[in-house]
């Protein structure tokens, strides 16, 4: 374009100059109806404090058809010392008049420092079109693309849609059009909303197809190209790239004013802060999932989220993330949840406190601030709320244990329809007297012999053979078998079967187990008697082992390779403590 300037400027006849502003429009004399023409633009800005304050802005075009446009802008500075500079605009414009006749193009204006620049209208002779000969219309099984972006003009971050067209007078061409390429682009991100194509629109023998449509976000302010889509086209078995024409995209700096917590969210969005257990009954160590959501739209899949904040009053973990995102025909919406595992460290009433969170609505060029989000925990030790619970939720409690941890059978139940009788069936009736009798003589005889062996066996009496206390202590052991070792080979077969509940039931039974042992309650005093009758280094393994069990017990998934860690640290300590 840069090379042809001198040949446009050549063709401009309507120039208008006032001072230093320059707009310019390449007049077209003659053009036949559906014949494509291009209409060539230029405006000039010469000195530095000369800001354009709107677009170009075309007359009514309703008289001819819209194929495309494209635009290149240049700045060129002549002298940098006395800040002479001059930006110059090139907009083309590709019309196909619709009927013939004299046609008026009206003026082409500009807004800048506050004052319109405008173009002389001028007339366009339409004339019939002339018959087709094969030479003349070599063109119509040609494919070209178009590529329109709208709006024009955004904020950074702010979606915009591109349309890509297809183009042929030769409507089989369509048929051929195969799958769309974008390529990589530079400041721009293109998500894909479909890329199914459309039904064929037809305009004075111009048929046109969507054959994709992007929503595509600026990630840097200023004027921003978006380069060239392509689709392949067949052509007689040899299949041709077609390219689009580049597409030019005005980025506007998002506005001064930003609050604290802002980064980069340019939407609509709404958060919030909700905790999934009971905040009522929080306890000390004992886990609990706090979780974050985002939903909105926007730039969703760029959005940075408030982290937890830091607090010596509880410990937290990276988050989960669980992305429900959608590209919809305008922008992208969806939700964003952040899951935190929190253990509370001390008793009392605290929050759980987020980043500040702020997003940039284009809809009214404004910043709106969140604030910060927090959820609000009462923590108490096991003893504070064992002690609070009244008789009837402990016998609700330990019967919600039972039943969560006693494997209760399902009985079928059937409903049996017994067939109506019209009479008494008499043979039927004595038959069934006949078996009772049969089977009561057969009981009686089965009876009078056993007595007598009774009898008789009574006449031999065997001496009990006497055995000490001791004796009998071992006797009864190696009747009841090991139950620690029988429970830990069970906690193996369900870990093995992915039963985690069952898993988590059968080390409760052992922790419970333990503590009947040595007379204890709670798991502090049960760690300071083993500290006492094993050593330091048993005890402490036990705490983080139940600390461990804590963790993925309370984890939104628990890991089978922790679990495996955990099992194997059971097996070296439980068959120590019950020696």
């Amino acid at each position: 374009m840069k090379k042809q300037l001198g040949y446009i400027l050549f063709l401009i006849s309507t120039i208008y100059s006032y001072g230093q502003v320059t707009l310019a429009v390449s007049e077209v004399k003659e053009q036949r109806v559906n014949q494509r023409f291009t209409l060539t633009v230029m405006l000039e800005i010469a000195g530095q404090n000369m800001e354009q304050q709107s677009r170009l802005r075309l007359p009514d075009i309703s008289k001819f058809d819209y194929v495309g446009s494209a635009s290149e802008q240049n700045t060129v500075v002549i002298d940098a010392s006395r800040n002479n500079v001059i930006n110059q605009l090139l907009y083309q414009v590709v019309l196909v008049p619709k009927q013939a006749g004299k046609i008026k193009f009206g003026s082409v204006l500009v807004t800048v420092n506050n004052k319109i620049y405008k173009t002389e209208p001028f007339d366009i002779v339409v004339r019939d079109a002339e018959r087709s000969t094969g030479s003349e219309f070599a063109d119509k099984n040609d494919v070209f693309l178009d590529l329109e972006v709208t709006p024009k003009e955004v904020y950074k971050n702010q979606p915009a849609v591109a349309v890509l067209r297809a183009y042929s007078r030769n409507y089989n061409n369509f048929r051929k059009v195969g799958s769309v390429h974008v390529g990589s682009q530079k400041s721009v991100r293109m998500k894909p909303v479909t890329l199914e194509k459309s039904e064929i629109d037809v305009n004075s023998g111009m048929g046109s197809q969507v054959i994709g449509v992007f929503v595509v976000f600026p990630s840097e302010a200023g004027t921003i190209e978006i380069k060239p889509l392509s689709a392949a086209v067949d052509m007689g078995g040899a299949a041709e790239k077609v390219l689009s024409a580049p597409a030019k995209l005005a980025v506007k700096k998002l506005p001064a004013g930003m609050p604290a917590g802002f980064k980069n969210a340019v939407g609509k969005f709404k958060i919030s802060a909700k905790s999934k257990g009971e905040t009522e009954h929080a306890e000390t160590e004992k886990p609990l999932t706090v979780a974050l959501s985002l939903s909105g739209s926007g730039n969703m899949d760029e959005v940075s989220l408030p982290k937890i904040a830091a607090s010596e009053n509880y410990t937290s973990y990276p988050p989960k993330i669980i992305t429900n995102i959608t590209t919809g025909h305008k922008t992208m919406s969806g939700t964003i949840t952040a899951e935190y595992v929190v253990v509370p460290r001390k008793p009392g009433n605290f929050a759980v406190q987020f980043e500040p969170f702020s997003y940039f609505d284009p809809a009214t060029a404004k910043y709106t601030d969140l604030g910060v989000q927090e959820v609000l925990l009462r923590v108490k030790k096991q003893e504070q709320i064992a002690e609070e619970k009244t008789a009837i939720e402990k016998v609700n409690d330990y019967t919600n244990t039972v039943l969560e941890t006693v494997n209760t059978p399902v009985l079928q139940t059937r409903h049996l329809k017994v067939a109506d009788k019209a009479g008494i069936n008499w043979s039927v009736i004595l038959g069934n007297m006949t078996l009772v009798a049969g089977f009561a003589a057969l009981f009686f005889l089965g009876f009078r012999r056993r007595g007598r062996r009774k009898v008789m066996a009574a006449s031999v009496v065997p001496q009990p053979t006497v055995t000490t206390i001791a004796e009998t202590e071992v006797q009864l052991r190696d009747q009841l078998g090991d139950p620690v070792k029988e429970n830990l080979a069970y906690a193996g077969v369900l870990l093995d079967r992915q039963d985690i509940a069952g898993f988590f039931s059968v080390q409760q039974e052992l922790h419970q187990a333990m503590c009947d042992r040595f007379g204890i309650h709670s798991q502090e005093e049960l760690i300071q008697s083993l500290r006492q009758n094993f050593g330091s280094s048993l005890a402490e393994k036990y705490r983080q082992m139940l600390y461990a069990i804590q963790i993925e017990k309370y984890a939104p998934e628990a890991s089978l390779e922790a679990l495996q860690k955990i099992k194997a640290t059971m097996n070296e300590i439980y068959p120590v403590i019950k020696k």
